[in-house]
C-alpha cells in the first residue's frame, strides 16, 4: 500500500480502493429523491412546467413574431397542466 511522506497510508484514487461517497449516511431503503416529503416534488412539477411549457411558447412567440404573448401563455399552460398532475398523483386517497 502507498504512503506519504509521513508514513501514513494513502488511500483514494492514489492506491487502493476509492471511498465511498455518503453510502453510510443514507437509510435502507431511501432512495435519496424525496420520498419523505412530497412538497419538494410538487414545487418541482410547478417549477419544472411553467420553464418548459415557457419555454415552448417562447420558441413559438419568436416564430410567429409575438414572443411576450406566447411566453405567458406557455407558462400558464405549462402551470396549469402542472396543477393538474399534482392533483391527479396526490389528490387521491
Amino acid at each position: 500500500m502507498p504512503t506519504d511522506r509521513a508514513g501514513r497510508a494513502v488511500t483514494g484514487s492514489a492506491g487502493g480502493t476509492p471511498p465511498r461517497r455518503g453510502s453510510d449516511s443514507r437509510r435502507p431503503g431511501d432512495d435519496g429523491a424525496g420520498a419523505d416529503n412530497p412538497g419538494w416534488i410538487i414545487f418541482g412539477y410547478l417549477l419544472a412546467g411553467m420553464a418548459v411549457y415557457g419555454g415552448i411558447g417562447w420558441l413559438i412567440g419568436r416564430w410567429a413574431g409575438h414572443q411576450s404573448i406566447f411566453l405567458a401563455l406557455g407558462m400558464v399552460v405549462g402551470l396549469s397542466l402542472a396543477i393538474a398532475l399534482t392533483i391527479f398523483r396526490y389528490g387521491r386517497s
